[in-house]
């Protein structure tokens, strides 16, 4: 069984979000920007605005965007962003930095890049903003983190109708359903991913104050709480984790992401039926293929194995390249005594992931076992 003290994190393009956005504010100069974040508690010398934009990336912006109306200038502007030779930008899934960061960098992961060519686009003074896919797309998982994946795309609203700007160019489905966010919302993001960033690099302590600052800045936004209760449990602070599930909750009941953390902290608390509770309450419809299998592992370990091998195979339909589905069916086939269709599963997952120790530990156990 995969052990339910994982922590299930989320971040954008690294993690899920499902928010409520407020209208305003959106559109902010930087000075507004500053004004703003300080009447919501947070000190702004402390963070930087994600959207500033410097001369030089005025500059750059008219060049790529040439004349025409906004979706023209947009989409000569992202054809230049894509563009080696005009702009030479190495793409990366770790780390997030600010649009001017980017910039000047020549790189970033996806929420950095769509940020530049937002800040890039409203150079221009074009009303481009950040917008969520709402949509999981995955999960992956880093030690004792699953980090939960989500999308975020450039919108812009013109002539009665939406354009968006995808910065992943492995998609191919344009999104359908988007949710435009204000400024104070891009800001959280930010820091929110900023946050998961210092989470998976071992420092709770730094992510805390990002996560605090996130859930200030968009008191809705339930999965950074949720991140927040993480970060409280990386500390030692129990209570607090637990305050902040539960206010993730009070936004967002059926969040299999947010359910799934506070069952992990109540099952290290000894509260075994607090911890089923929360996972059968999870919206499966919501759910990413790690969070499937935890909640296919409590079935296992409650002898429904019918159930397990459900919640394992709806887990490899997400994504049939996981080996940690496959694994997970060849123990559910092992519980059943169905040796040889463990064996087989287990063949499947040494092909997928020929040198992952877990493959070839369970690979020597049946072998050792006699046929029946």
């Amino acid at each position: 069984m995969r052990a339910l003290s994982r922590g299930f994190l989320a971040a954008v393009c690294l993690t899920a979000l499902s928010c409520q956005t407020a209208r305003t504010p959106i559109f902010l100069s930087h000075e507004q920007w500053v004004e703003e974040v300080r009447k919501r508690g947070v000190d702004p010398s402390r963070i930087p605005n994600p959207l500033q934009v410097t001369d030089s990336m005025r500059q750059a912006a008219n060049l790529w965007a040439g004349p025409g109306d906004p979706p023209a200038r947009l989409e000569r502007l992202q054809r230049a962003l894509f563009d080696p030779d005009q702009f030479p930008f190495t793409y990366f899934t770790r780390g997030t930095l600010t649009a001017a960061e980017a910039f000047f960098r020549r790189e970033g992961n996806c929420l950095s890049f769509t940020n530049l060519f937002v800040a890039l686009g409203r150079s221009l003074g074009i009303p481009v903003t950040t917008a969520l896919v709402q949509r999981i797309i995955g999960s992956e998982r880093e030690g004792d983190l699953i980090v939960v994946n989500t999308h975020v795309v450039a919108v812009l609203e013109y002539a009665g109708g939406f354009y968006t700007y995808d910065f992943d160019r492995s998609r191919q489905v344009k999104p359908v359903r988007i949710k435009p966010l204000d400024d104070m919302w891009i800001t959280a993001l930010y820091l929110n991913n900023r946050g998961a960033d210092e989470l998976r690099a071992g420092h709770p302590e730094v992510a805390l104050r990002f996560f605090q600052d996130a859930v200030a800045l968009a008191p809705t936004f339930a999965p950074a709480w949720a991140n927040l209760g993480v970060a409280y449990r990386r500390v030692g602070d129990t209570p607090q984790a637990l305050s902040a599930y539960r206010r993730a909750l009070e936004l967002e009941p059926s969040n299999p992401t947010v359910l799934s953390n506070l069952a992990s902290l109540f099952r290290s608390l000894g509260r075994e039926q607090e911890a089923q509770q929360a996972l059968r309450a999870a919206n499966l419809a919501q759910a990413s293929p790690h969070q499937l299998l935890v909640r296919g592992d409590v079935e296992l370990a409650a002898g429904r194995f019918a159930e397990a091998k459900k919640l394992y195979r709806r887990a490899l339909r997400l994504n049939p390249q996981l080996v940690d589905a496959v694994l997970a069916l060849a123990r559910a086939e092992l519980a059943e005594g169905h040796l040889e269709k463990a064996k087989r599963l287990v063949n499947k997952a040494s092909k997928l992931s020929p040198q992952d120790p877990r493959v070839q530990a369970l690979k020597e156990e049946l072998a050792g076992r006699p046929n029946r």
